[in-house]
């Protein structure tokens, strides 16, 4: 089961429906063994850059994680666009009906509050980031260089955009090149991983 969840204000936006790759990418190089309904998009509203928003769609994806009957061995996997990773990282902390075995943030803005600390319930996290993304920038709570862009309990990954002509915030999923480029990474890392792992 793999599921997406867009960022703040999504809906005004919009590039969330089922032409967006990332649908494409669940899938596919996600699927794993799910059968059935392994897609599913997390839409929280309202969704205003705020905590309590923030937390009320945390309890949206407790409940539809709680509501999937999971097959034995199935995966969980969870795609996170902008603060829709810290509602990912949210519901960690709260705990979860099953574990994610892989989240993956985008252009995620660092918050230093507690109910944003990750649980114990995530296998593997991979954080990744447009280089000079100025919108992670203002949205994260730290402003140092590099700290807002990084997370340090993740594997964290920088890509530069800058000859996209798509901001960077943005960039990460709808520009073909460089949504295949984090992919590829990812995907390096899950096979360097799987050879560890059988030495």
């Amino acid at each position: 089961m793999t599921i997406l969840i867009p960022g703040t204000d999504w809906q005004s936006h919009g590039g969330w429906e089922l032409d967006n790759a990332l649908f494409g990418y669940a899938n596919g190089a996600f699927r794993g063994s799910c059968a059935e309904n392994c897609t599913q998009f997390l839409s929280w509203d309202p969704s205003g850059n705020n905590h309590a928003h923030r937390i009320a769609a945390t309890q949206t994806l407790q409940n539809m994680i709680a509501a999937h009957n999971f097959a034995p061995c199935e995966t969980l996997n969870i795609i996170a666009h902008s603060h829709g990773g810290n509602v990912a990282l949210a519901a960690s902390h709260l705990g979860l009906a099953h574990p994610i075995d892989i989240l993956i943030t985008l252009n995620k803005p660092t918050l230093s509050r507690d109910a944003y600390m990750p649980g114990k319930n995530i296998e593997s996290f991979y954080n990744i980031s447009a280089e000079r993304d100025w919108m992670q920038w203002a949205a994260s709570d730290t402003k140092m260089i590099k700290s807002f862009a990084n997370d340090k309990n993740a594997i964290n990954h920088s890509i530069d955009t800058s000859s996209s002509n798509i901001k960077p915030h943005a960039a990460l999923i709808w520009d073909d090149k460089f949504r295949d480029a984090w992919c590829e990474w990812f995907r390096s890392r899950q096979k360097t991983s799987a050879t560890s792992n059988a030495v």
